[in-house]
């Protein structure tokens, strides 16, 4: 995937770097969009989308994270799926699969809610429709504050062996590794407004109920942050099914990218 020119999109006072591979031929083809979890960038759906040969992928860095500039909006997942489905406009397309993982995949069922005609099929992975527990969003805001006086990366850093399966701490240690550099090299103030933004999130089973376009849910059967109950009740809100991936966490676009790449092109066939 090559970068596109800094001024690729912008909305307010945001910019967003996108990534893109086959762009030419955007037009009258839908476009695979990807999502990244947090804290990461586009980065970690390299794997992933070097197997759609011939399809158009954008891949989004976040607001803050990777070339994105620190955003000036309020923290929202909103402002940031507007700023995504801007992007994709910019670059051409008329049709899209978008799929998230974790924060991604929150963002991307406020795409569906906000920019029905745009979005035409979702793949979710490796995230839910429920609102935040207030424990969870405690420690969410607590951590966006950490964030500001540089605690967070060293908390993220230590969460990693939850957000993998342990076949992926034990054989493939170069992926925790990757995903150590990369909380490293993130903004303490792009982790700030993340975490603001999730931890404000509506649930969206009914904007799932009412989405009726091509889905798949999928699921690390070792995901330690979204449990089986979750996935299936955004499947059932769908009208499709969950892939449970084997040897997989949280972040399985990262652990069997082949497994997501599957998924992504079974919904695109049906929406082509």
């Amino acid at each position: 995937m090559r970068p596109c020119s800094p001024s690729c999109a912008k909305m307010g006072n945001m910019n967003v770097a996108i990534f893109t591979r086959d762009a030419h031929r955007m037009a009258g083809t839908p476009a695979v969009v990807l999502l990244a979890a947090f804290p990461y960038d586009h980065r970690m759906w390299e794997g992933v989308a070097r197997r759609f040969e011939g399809v158009p992928v954008i891949a989004i860095d976040p607001p803050g994270f990777g070339h994105s500039p620190i955003p000036l909006d309020p923290p929202s997942l909103e402002i940031y799926a507007d700023y995504v489905a801007q992007a994709v406009r910019a670059e051409g397309a008329e049709k899209i699969l978008v799929c998230g993982n974790s924060m991604g995949g929150y963002t991307a069922q406020a795409m569906i809610e906000r920019h029905p005609r745009l979005v035409g099929g979702v793949v979710l992975v490796g995230t839910k429709a429920d609102i935040d527990t207030p424990q969870a969003r405690a420690a969410r805001t607590e951590m966006a504050v950490g964030a500001l006086v540089g605690r967070a990366q060293e908390q993220l850093v230590k969460s990693i062996p939850t957000m993998l399966a342990k076949e992926t701490l034990t054989d493939f240690p170069k992926i925790p590794e990757l995903m150590e550099k990369w909380i490293k090299e993130a903004p303490g103030a792009a982790i700030s407004w993340a975490q603001r933004a999730l931890a404000a999130r509506p649930g969206r089973l009914e904007t799932l109920g009412r989405a009726q376009i091509p889905a798949m849910v999928v699921r690390g059967e070792q995901d330690q942050n979204s449990t089986a109950a979750q996935a299936e009740a955004m499947a059932k809100a769908l009208g499709t099914r969950v892939v449970s991936v084997p040897r997989a966490g949280h972040l399985v676009p990262l652990e069997a990218p082949s497994a997501v790449a599957r998924a992504v092109m079974s919904v695109y066939r049906r929406m082509s």
